[in-house]
């Protein structure tokens, strides 16, 4: 099982309390490792499981809490 990471541009977030959402809803999906995310960066971190998830799942995992996502740069 070979791990991958990806960083999301993440937007709609205002303060500590929607980072926590964002990574409690990105952890309930299987194949996840890890979730840091910050709001003052606007940054999501995942290290997870390209055979289990994929990019499109988290983003829209993202999405249904409420918040924009996209592969940041």
């Amino acid at each position: 099982m070979a791990m991958e990471n990806v960083r999301l541009k993440t937007t709609g977030m205002h303060c500590q309390s929607c980072s926590m959402l964002v990574r409690m809803t990105v952890e309930e999906l299987g194949g996840i490792e890890s979730v840091t995310s910050d709001y003052a960066s606007g940054a999501t971190d995942v290290t997870y499981d390209p055979e289990l998830v994929t990019v499109d799942q988290i983003i829209g995992a993202i999405a249904s809490a409420g918040y924009g996502a996209e592969v940041a740069d």
